[in-house]
């Protein structure tokens, strides 16, 4: 595979580790007001505007998360790092659909949070993250 292209694949995956770096600093104020709500058990204080509110700009997220996960699959892969391309690619999902389950635990409707869920997707965007991070580190690595 030519340097150029090598270049070109090792641009994309940083791009979208940029991408998703900035957008879970911009995600976070919001999750902190989640995390504290569901902590000290005053979600109902938050009212169903707030809550549709956050979950509209957590849908906004986790769209841009989607989207990165369409660049992963569509980048030009250099033949020596195809499986752990692969690799990235599912823990990357893997996270996008954990950020997912985050954002649909949110009810706006009767001012709820599904506790469970919200934890639960906390963890494995936690264990998610993490490998994608290693993944990443090692692809970058290799190349």
């Amino acid at each position: 595979m030519k340097p150029q292209d090598l270049r070109r694949y090792a641009k994309i995956v940083s791009d979208i580790i940029d991408s998703t770096q900035s957008n879970g600093e911009d995600l976070n104020a919001d999750y902190e007001v989640l995390r504290k709500s569901i902590d000290d058990k005053t979600v109902s204080d938050l009212g169903s505007d707030r809550l549709t509110q956050i979950k509209t700009h957590f849908q906004s997220g986790t769209d841009k998360y989607q989207d990165n996960v369409n660049k992963l699959e569509q980048a030009p892969v250099p033949v020596k790092i195809l499986g752990k391309h692969k690799i990235l690619v599912r823990a990357y999902a893997d996270y996008a659909n954990a950020c997912q389950d985050m954002t649909d635990s949110l009810n706006p409707e009767d001012a709820s949070i599904d506790a469970k869920k919200f934890n639960r997707s906390e963890k494995d965007q936690e264990n998610h993250i993490a490998k994608v991070s290693d993944v990443t580190t090692r692809i970058m690595g290799m190349l």
